[in-house]
This record gives structure tokens, sequence and C-alpha cells, in this order.
């Protein structure tokens, strides 16, 4: 049986990889070193101005011919001609070329007002940028299924959902009774002030409970901040170094047509912390934490968010080491590994450990 030669892929990220600590940034490096543990991965990334001279001199030099598939990360931003056009000459190729769109929010009007001139153009050229992407694609890829149809896509459509990183596997100290939130508490959309107001009643019902928020600058509440709520700075690495003191995570997400159909890179993130997950009843939010049994799902608003809290601040350590052990579990079945496998497997690709008895 012998080995075969790996595949290679041309990744196209419509984000700058080798800065910034945004979610979709966070997502696309992750993936990437997934790939490269079983596939040859080339990358051309940045924005549209910035990917236009690498993909024509990739062109231009002949190795598009020599690549086995394609994937492209879309972004916020339009897709550039040139993105569009390495997309199709590689479907000329007989290449696999398969897309990834992350979000659709302009179409949401709660979450993209058209304010001014250059947003009411990207509304109007949205759907054909989408078209576009659809026609030099093979294959589309989505987060959920709810993004798949607001998209217009019919039958089964391909999931490739965030991933999570391996499980820290960091002890809870005894007497641990911070809760965590990972984002801008100043969002409205992710639900910072319904969770602020819950912790005040989770409080005043005898909940013991703090909350540690990891966000950047900016995204804080307004002063004067309650004794309980402290702030930090840290990258999604450097969390590890808090988790001693988390009791439980928090999904606290308000109603919306938006938030139904996302699913948060934070959440797949807080499975590898290892600690139960309180969620507002969010559509894909909710599947995730209900099929893992990794903590609670709860009602909306204030109040409902609060009698979450003050259950699990009640429930028997024997339930919360079930859902912390269920949450790493889930990290597990749901990791970064296992999303590069199932896209390496729908492009077609040979990869590391695969013979050739075993091959296409």
């Amino acid at each position: 049986m012998t080995p075969q030669r790996r595949g290679r892929l041309l990744v196209i990220s419509m984000y700058q990889l080798t800065e910034g600590t945004s979610g979709p940034t966070v997502r696309i490096r992750r993936l990437v070193e997934a790939l490269r543990r079983h596939v040859e991965v080339e990358i051309i990334d940045g924005s549209r101005g910035q990917r236009r001279g690498p993909l024509l001199r990739y062109l231009l030099s002949g190795r598009l011919g020599g690549v086995d598939a394609v994937y492209v990360e879309s972004s916020n931003a339009l897709p550039s001609e040139t993105d569009l056009l390495v997309m199709q000459l590689a479907k000329l190729l007989g290449r696999p070329v398969a897309t990834y769109v992350r979000d659709a929010y302009r179409i949401f009007p709660e979450h993209y007002p058209v304010n001014s001139r250059r947003r009411w153009l990207s509304l109007r050229l949205f759907p054909l940028a989408m078209l576009g992407l659809r026609t030099a694609s093979t294959r589309m890829a989505f987060p959920s299924e709810g993004l798949a149809r607001a998209l217009g896509a019919s039958g089964a459509p391909w999931l490739l959902p965030p991933g999570a990183p391996e499980p820290f596997r960091i002890e809870r100290r005894d007497g641990a009774r911070s809760l965590l939130f990972v984002g801008g508490l100043s969002t409205p959309m992710q639900g910072g002030e319904t969770l602020l107001r819950a912790i005040e009643l989770a409080r005043a019902q005898g909940a013991d409970v703090d909350l540690i928020c990891v966000t950047r600058p900016g995204d804080e509440p307004e002063p004067p901040w309650p004794p309980w709520l402290r702030v930090e700075r840290a990258s999604s690495d450097e969390i590890g170094s808090l988790l001693g003191e988390v009791l439980a995570t928090v999904v606290p997400r308000p109603p919306g047509a938006y938030n139904d159909l996302a699913v948060p890179i934070k959440l797949m993130e807080y499975l590898a912390y290892g600690r139960p997950i309180i969620a507002t009843p969010r559509t894909e939010t909710a599947r995730i934490v209900t099929r893992s049994e990794a903590g609670l799902v709860v009602e909306d608003g204030p109040d409902g968010l609060a009698s979450g809290i003050v259950r699990l601040w009640a429930a028997p350590e024997a339930d919360r080491v079930r859902w912390s052990q269920a949450a790493e579990s889930a990290a597990r079945t749901n990791s970064w590994d296992a999303r590069a496998l199932e896209l390496v497997a729908v492009l077609g690709l040979s990869h590391e450990g695969q013979s050739s008895s075993s091959a296409g």
C-alpha cells in the first residue's frame, strides 16, 4: 500500500491572516493549520486590493494548473473580479472549487441599516456577488442551515460550522464563581445589557457570581461598572489563564432572525474551555448546547437568563461535572481537524495517512 501524494489546495482568504484577532481571522487560521496536517496548502489572502496582484501573478506563473482544488473563504466585503476569474479558470481546468459563506448580515436591516450611499450600493451589489460566487464554485458551504436557506440554497446544504480547539483541560478551582463572556458588552446583538441585568437579578436571588468579560478596547459598557464586573484583554489562546476561576460560560444573544441562524465562533471555543454553557434559545446555538448536553438553554430576557444562572449556581457538583465533560467531548467531536478532513473529503483530495488502496 503506497502512500498517496498529498493533495495540493489553494486557499483564497478574503481576510488578512497575518494580523488581527477577529473571529473570522482566527477561524481561518485554525482551519488552515488543520488542513496543513493533511494536504499541501498555498494561501493568497488580504483585502480585495491586496489579493489582486498575488492572484494575477499566480495565474501568470501557471501554478493554478498544479493545484488539485481551490477553497475560498468569503468575507463581508464583496469579491473582486480577480477572485472570480481565478475560480472560473480553476473550474475550467476541472478542479473542484468550494466557497464558504460565513454570514449575510447585509440582508438583515436590524444589523445593517442602510444609512449611507455606500451601504445602499453594497446592499444592491450583494445578490450579484453571491451569484458570482455561486457560479464560480462547484460547491458552497455554510455555517448553518438557516444561513443557507436565507441565501436561497436548496436541497441538503453542505454545512461547515466553526470548529473547536483542543479542550483546555484546566481544572476549576474550589470556590470558582465567575461567569465568562467573550465579546462586546456594548454590542446590542450580543446581549450584553441583558447579561448585566441578569447577573444583578441572580445575585439578588442568592447566586454569588461575578462576571469576567474578555473584550477589545471600546467594547466595554459605559462606566461606572458594578464591582462584580472584571474586564480582561486576552487572545483565544490566553483565556486558559482565566479558566480556573470560571464556573460557566454565557451566550446571552437576544432574539432576532440573524442571531437564530448564526453559529457564534465563541460558542465552539466555549466547548473547549470545558465549562457548562448558559445560552439563550437562539436556534443554532440552542441546537448545539442541547445536542451536546453541555449546559442550559434558558428563556429570553434578564429574568430567564437570571433563572438559568441561579439554577447552575445551585446545581449539584455532579451536574456541573457532567456538563463540563459533555462540553469537552463536543469540542473533540467538532475539532478543527474534523472540519479539515471533511473539507478534504468533499474536495476529493488525497491526504496524509491515506493509502493507495483507499484513495478515490
